[in-house]
């Protein structure tokens, strides 16, 4: 028999849909322990809608490819409904006992009564409409939490390789600032009529009264110990990591909104700044004193000049293999070009006044004949 106090229900793994992250809304187990009732917990209206409440939890962001605008991420998305299907909706028989798990460690044996099920749920099919492929991790849980409002939650645990398109433009290298989109949203069932009409149904952010506690922010957060190679989250004093942002859905001419989850990046510029460009600096500084020197010394300024030269162009080469291979030209390779610029016109001005002095001003030195 069920323990006192809970409540079963199907379940069904989730599936993947050719639009990215969707399980599957026909039934789902829930299980509901200790309900807390709550008399002013209804459904939430936002101008006559039903709401379906967001969560979305970051705990990793992996390497940040800006050749091909992709990253990878790790996160759990939870969503929150008050359900509105029928109180009961037989399914058929089935055998007396069935597996069931009790969050992802504990797998429990219960007893279906009458060997039919007690109640099915439909679940909202969640998707991550950016992402080019994924995989969840572990199985998805569904649970009522109060059984007087029939406050249900979802949750599942996602790692997805997320497409990030124009925002991996790369021209301010090593000093570029990158926007990590992670886009969802619900695609099926959203037409007229259908079990999750877009009319009926929208998208919202999870409250308080959702989360109970569960997390800083009950929308949703960057885990503390997130770090990302090569790049630092980007930090503004009174704002959270995170941005939650509803925008129209990308596909088609649909009226719909999706739900844009924002990371700003800021790449770590250190290595460049304090190893790469000082000893430019210091390169060109040298090149510029050989001005000074005396004119019956030219060449040796000359070939001084040029064999800086060469070393700028050996540190060009080798910032070259470790930049992004893009088509257009960024920050750092316009840098590298005018220290070696400079150098070349140096090299230039040298010998041209160099002639100057031996050819035009010898001439004008020497004394005229007399009449």
């Amino acid at each position: 028999e069920p323990l006192d106090g809970e409540s079963t229900g199907l379940v069904q793994k989730p599936v993947v849909s050719p639009y990215g992250s969707t399980h599957d809304f026909q039934t789902a187990r829930f299980i509901s322990r200790a309900p807390i009732p709550n008399k002013h917990s209804r459904f939430v209206k936002l101008n006559d809608k039903r709401i379906i409440r967001c969560q979305v939890v970051v705990w990793y962001v992996g390497h940040v490819d800006v050749v091909q605008s992709h990253v990878m991420m790790r996160f759990r998305v939870t969503l929150f409904w008050n359900d509105d299907s029928p109180e009961d909706t037989p399914l058929g028989r089935i055998p007396s006992t069935i597996w069931t798990m009790r969050g992802r460690m504990n797998a429990c044996q219960e007893q279906v009564s009458n060997d039919r099920v007690k109640k099915t749920i439909d679940v909202p099919p969640i998707s991550i409409i950016n992402a080019v492929q994924f995989e969840t991790i572990g199985t998805a849980e569904v649970e009522m939490l109060n059984e007087e409002s029939k406050l249900m939650r979802w949750t599942c645990m996602y790692s997805a390789t997320l497409f990030q398109g124009d925002n991996m433009k790369v021209e301010n290298f090593p000093h570029d600032e990158h926007e990590l989109v992670l886009k969802l949203g619900i695609l099926a069932h959203r037409r007229s009529g259908q079990r999750w009409d877009k009319r009926k149904w929208a998208l919202g952010l999870a409250t308080d009264k959702d989360s109970r506690g569960t997390t800083r922010i009950p929308h949703g957060l960057l885990v503390d110990h997130v770090s990302i190679p090569d790049f630092k989250i980007c930090k503004t004093e009174g704002k959270e990591d995170l941005e939650f942002e509803f925008v129209p859905m990308p596909l088609g001419h649909s009226s719909d909104q999706c739900l844009n989850v924002k990371l700003n990046v800021r790449r770590e510029s250190r290595h460049y700044d304090r190893n790469i460009m000082p000893l430019l600096a210091l390169l060109n500084v040298v090149a510029i004193t050989c001005l000074v020197r005396n004119f019956a010394s030219a060449t040796a300024s000359t070939e001084t000049m040029l064999s800086i030269a060469f070393v700028e162009i050996g540190i060009r080469l080798t910032v070259d293999s470790r930049l992004p291979s893009v088509g257009y030209q960024i920050k750092i390779q316009s840098v590298l070009n005018q220290c070696f610029f400079l150098i070349c016109f140096l090299v230039l001005e040298t010998n041209f006044v160099f002639w100057l002095v031996k050819n035009m001003v010898g001439r004008l030195q020497r004394p005229c004949k007399k009449e």
